[in-house]
């Protein structure tokens, strides 16, 4: 009895270790990574530098690039600031509220409205979690529970107990505690609302290589790096890491990174959509039903949030959620407003950042209220 309790301490204690060990090395991993890409980060700074300015241009305010990438719009006796996509509107406890994936599933289930099953565990104790994964039969996302934005820690593709220990430590970079849920079929809609107005919507594809005939995967994907690379200063690019979410999104198709994809033939090399490029991306405002647009709102008042990116998975934007067998995945407080502009259908882009500043700044003469009732004109035309 004794050497039974003995033994499975030293695997809990075992099995500890080596989960520090992962979780170290795969931050030195992203550590040397964000060193390789910090150019391009830097690149990315501009763009939004454009953005702002052109949108004061739009409402005739006076602009001002100050340093860092900050910006500071003025309207008669009214002034703002931005950075990149940070505006002056919710406040920090509302972001620190919102940034708590577990609460904020919590809190849009209570007012009725779709999200993944989930379950929360911490890092270092896997039981419940692998149970979890086991029982669903199905894919499941492995996610930090707080403290991040924009996919950081993210990984789907989830199957197995090995896979849910390699993606826990990888999440266990930014969060102790970590969300895994079940990994709902369909397609990823961006909805970014402001003070409950839809302002657009935005069709995110899974980014994807096309394949030469010639190269690996691997090296399609360093290929699509260097030419996002060469675009950073006027796009808001980030290049694709061949992480667990790439590998395994590649081995749910059969592929690997040392594949050689036909000449023309399409891959998806991520599983998570916060790596698309523009080609990615669409704007889809038209065809989103008002049961949809209505639940995305509902989402966005649950928390109190101003400015608000909606993210849903559904296989039918013209239903609601509950029809179609949605969700809503998260709610974004400082959403990107790139991807609203960085879209492949150009001439159905929306300048979100002009109605922004016109609420932030009052509107000029035609107030905020008009303001959005012209976006949502532009929105809605074919």
């Amino acid at each position: 009895m004794a050497a039974t309790i003995l033994n499975g301490f030293l695997e809990t204690v075992a099995s500890r270790w080596a989960l520090l060990f992962l979780r170290g090395a795969f931050t030195l991993r992203e550590w040397r990574a964000r060193r390789r890409l910090r150019a391009t980060e830097l690149g990315s700074l501009t763009p939004y530098v454009d953005l702002w300015r052109h949108a004061a241009e739009e409402i005739a305010a006076e602009f001002v690039a100050l340093p860092g990438g900050l910006c500071e719009v003025r309207l008669g006796e009214r002034v703002t600031r931005t950075w990149e996509q940070l505006v002056m509107l919710d406040d920090p406890v509302t972001l620190r509220i919102a940034g708590d994936k577990a609460f904020v599933h919590q809190l849009l289930a209570s007012h009725g409205l779709p999200v993944p099953v989930y379950r929360r565990f911490h890092w270092t104790r896997l039981g419940a979690a692998a149970a979890f994964v086991r029982e669903q039969g199905e894919p499941c996302v492995v996610k930090p529970r707080c403290g991040t934005g924009g996919g950081a820690g993210v990984t789907t593709g989830v199957r197995t107990a090995t896979d849910l220990t390699l993606a826990a430590a990888y999440a266990a970079m930014y969060s102790a505690e970590l969300l895994v849920e079940r990994q709902v079929p369909g397609d990823c809609y961006r909805l970014l609302y402001l003070d409950g107005t839809l302002l657009d919507a935005v069709r995110r594809h899974l980014p994807r290589v096309t394949g030469d005939g010639r190269s690996t995967i691997a090296q399609l994907i360093a290929a699509e790096n260097r030419r996002r690379g060469r675009v950073a200063q006027r796009a808001v690019v980030d290049s694709l890491p061949a992480d667990l979410d790439c590998r395994w999104a590649l081995r749910a198709a059969g592929w690997s990174l040392r594949a050689v994809p036909p000449a023309g033939r399409e891959v998806v090399v991520r599983g998570a959509t916060r790596w698309g490029g523009e080609a990615d991306n669409e704007s889809v405002r038209a065809i989103l039903g008002g049961p949809l647009i209505a639940e995305g709102a509902r989402a966005a008042a649950a928390l109190g949030v101003r400015l608000a990116g909606v993210d849903v998975m559904t296989s039918d934007p013209g239903r609601g959620l509950r029809a179609s067998g949605g969700v809503i995945t998260e709610v974004n407080t400082t959403p990107g407003l790139h991807y609203h502009y960085q879209v492949r259908n150009r001439e159905a882009m929306v300048p979100v950042a002009v109605s922004i500043l016109r609420s932030l700044l009052g509107g000029g003469a035609n107030g905020p209220a008009r303001a959005l009732e012209l976006e949502a004109r532009a929105c809605s035309r074919p």
